[in-house]
């Protein structure tokens, strides 16, 4: 909280040094006199007052926190320090200062000041009773509130960095810093800190193995409730604001180097334990001091991604071990690796002629009545087709690692590094949701989070939502970032691995060198080898999947017959001369409108027709019996 007067301090037009004493307000009315002591003292430059500087040991961490956390920017700080900042305060994007996220006038500024005090108001006594789930408890209320959309600097060099993430980041350090044996001056190479990081093994291999959506479902949920554990293990080890990111199978955090193997231990029991050891996770640590972490903590970001391979290859070496299963016993549809123990009545098996209901061993039986209640059957909109999209940010590790901050000129700081980090993982937990949700008539988001979205949609809605997430990713990283998609169409009798596989092998072929696109591909049956998807996925950019889109809808509209146009795809796909003669023909005889020959003769151009009218036929509403 020791920055929370800026946020009445900036609506009082008061100058910047001003700040401390709207934090004492604030914090002795929610938290009482010494706590407000504490989070005013966290400045030692010349031209704050001397009942601001730090008085004590704990008042001196806190200081040198906050310039930690503030990065090397904080030696540039502007005329603000002696004159009000102008209103509204902006909030700019990280790779752009001319892409506003947030202004703030008086009234926002003060709103959002009495709303947080109201809702810390009281919360001393509980604080001096049960310190650290008060603690918990404060730290969720500002998590949750719109300090993230707040800058933590009005001057330009650091408006761009938000205020909660600024927050976060000073009671990370302050932590590290406290428990690994207190205060020893305020040069940062005397201080050393930890970066933590997990990663899951073969994630794709344990979610891949689905029969049926609801097995999909369960596994990357058990997925998500193992990094859950992981996060609850942390949160009480180290405190929240340790931890960087959480989420999909992957960790990172703060923590006092003498903590690390205790940190790591209990990381890896907690998520290990609610997987049932079905599948591991990996973990590393780097060691940097104060002065590395501030000066260039993209490049400490990169040292822990290399750790982590490293640690990951060695894993690649020690040979899975399966359950043996008895010679002539018949294994579970499901995961084909243990015996079946029981039948699932509901859905049925169809080999060859005879159909027998799916038999699943007790693992996978108990995960499809935890991820039961949607089925691909209920996903299915006019036609029977449903599909499942992928998507992932590109580079987004180069990203994290500062190295576009170094092309846009600006340093690599923890708290700007964090807000975009912070950024992306919102983007796509609630955006992504937010749009799938406009495709599909039910909860159909299997992960959305990080980097990462992996969603079903009903068939006819796939390309539209695969453009809307790729185009909000793009916007919400203002067009410096991009994302690939790989869309799997099928029928919704197939098995649901059958789009997961189809969707990681389009995601491969963008990340071989078509990043930023969208692909797509139809798979008629379980029995498509590799050869045959490949000649059927097309790679698309944003504008020629618009135009695709645009094609579609002509089609829908298009006055000529079925047959005609069928003619129309035949002679193009033979000779491009001969088809605009024969639209021209069919413009003069009357057989197709001259406006609808004139947008078709502009659609044959693109060279995309040709697909948009295959995708047409396959979406057009058909009964159950001609499925």
């Amino acid at each position: 909280l020791h920055d929370i007067g800026k946020l009445e301090c900036w609506a009082q037009r008061e100058i910047l040094s001003e700040h401390t004493r709207y934090t004492y307000n604030f914090v002795r009315k929610c938290l009482g006199e010494r706590l407000a002591e504490y989070a005013r003292r966290h400045h030692n430059e010349p031209f704050y007052p001397e009942e601001d500087k730090p008085a004590n040991e704990i008042e001196q961490i806190l200081c040198l926190a906050n310039n930690l956390a503030a990065g090397s920017e904080r030696e540039w700080k502007s005329i603000d320090s002696i004159s009000a900042p102008p209103l509204p305060i902006k909030l700019t994007h990280v790779f752009s200062n001319k892409v506003i996220r947030n202004e703030l006038d008086e009234a926002k500024l003060t709103n959002l000041s009495q709303a947080l005090a109201k809702r810390l108001e009281g919360i001393e006594k509980d604080f001096s009773e049960k310190p650290k789930q008060c603690y918990f408890k404060i730290f969720g209320i500002l998590e949750e509130s719109g300090l993230h959309l707040v800058p933590a600097e009005a001057s330009e060099l650091m408006n761009d960095v938000s205020l909660w993430n600024h927050l976060k980041l000073t009671a990370a350090f302050a932590t590290c810093i406290y428990l690994e044996g207190g205060w020893k001056g305020y040069n940062l190479q005397d201080y050393k800190f930890a970066l933590l990081s997990g990663d899951a093994d073969k994630i794709s291999s344990f979610v891949n193995r689905s029969l049926r959506l609801p097995d999909l479902n369960a596994r990357s949920n058990l997925i998500i409730e193992a990094t859950d554990k992981v996060r609850d293990f942390l949160k009480d080890f180290l405190g929240p604001e340790c931890i960087v990111f959480a989420a999909g199978g992957s960790f990172l955090a703060f923590c006092p180097p003498r903590l690390v193997d205790a940190a790591l231990e209990g990381a890896k029991k907690s998520f290990e334990a609610v997987s049932d050891g079905r599948v591991s996770i990996t973990v590393s640590h780097v060691i940097m001091s104060g002065d590395e972490l501030r000066r260039d903590f993209g490049k400490v970001w990169k040292e822990s991604q290399r750790r982590m391979r490293l640690e990951k290859s060695k894993r690649l070496l020690v040979p899975e071990v399966e359950e043996e299963v008895e010679e002539g016993v018949e294994v579970c549809d499901v995961c084909r690796r243990r015996a079946w123990v029981k039948e699932d009545e509901r859905k049925i098996l169809r080999i060859d002629a005879s159909p027998r209901p799916e038999r699943l061993c007790d693992f996978c039986s108990k995960l499809r009545e935890k991820g039961k209640g949607v089925w691909l059957n209920d996903l299915k909109g006019e036609s029977n087709f449903v599909a499942c999209i992928k998507a992932d940010g590109d580079d987004i590790g180069r990203v994290l690692t500062g190295k576009i901050f170094d092309e846009l000129g600006k340093a690599s700081i923890p708290s700007r590094i964090e807000t975009l980090s912070n950024l992306i993982h919102r983007t796509c937990e609630r955006e992504f949701r937010g749009i799938i949700k406009k495709f599909s008539k039910r909860e159909s988001v299997v992960y959305a989070g990080g980097d990462d979205l992996l969603a079903f949609v009903p068939g006819e809605a796939a390309l539209k939502a695969s453009k809307e997430i790729a185009l909000k990713f793009r916007e919400e990283m203002a067009n410096k970032c991009t994302l690939s998609a790989g869309v799997a169409i099928f029928h919704y009798r197939l098995p649901v691995y059958a789009g997961l596989e189809a969707a990681n092998l389009l995601m491969s072929k963008l990340k071989e060198g078509n990043k930023g696109k969208i692909a797509y591909a139809v798979i008629r049956s379980t029995g498509s080898t590799k050869s045959e998807l490949m000649q059927s996925i097309r790679i698309l950019t944003l504008e020629q999947l618009d135009t695709t889109l645009n094609i579609i809808r002509f089609l829908e509209k298009c006055e000529a017959s079925a047959s005609q146009l069928w003619k129309i795809i035949s002679v193009a796909a033979k000779n491009e001369v001969k088809v605009k003669a024969l639209v021209r023909n069919l413009i003069g005889k009357f057989k197709v409108p001259l406006n609808d020959g004139k947008i078709l003769l502009q659609f044959l151009e693109t060279g995309l027709f040709s697909d948009a009218f295959f995708l047409f036929n396959l979406f057009k509403e058909r009964g159950e019996e001609n499925a």
